[in-house]
């Protein structure tokens, strides 16, 4: 799966876009900030090339890998 394909998969779970507030990468994860509801964590971590998920706060982490999560979030946004 390409990085847009598995972007364009994450967006279709966490949608709409107008729902995510904020969006960006560290080194393995992709970050959101949602504007209201939970994400659903079990389809997510079905997506191939999703190696996980965790929530800290109200921030939402897709873990992706290293050098992943950058070019997913890149195509995310």
């Amino acid at each position: 799966m390409t990085d847009k394909e598995l972007a364009i998969k994450l967006l279709s779970a966490v949608g709409p876009a107008e729902r995510i507030a904020h969006a960006y990468n560290c080194m393995t994860r992709l970050h959101l900030h949602l504007r209201n509801g939970d994400i659903p964590v079990e389809e997510i971590k079905k997506i191939p090339g999703v190696l996980g998920v965790n929530k800290s706060g109200d921030e939402w982490q897709i873990v992706l890998g290293p050098g992943k999560a950058s070019k997913v979030t890149k195509e995310f946004k």
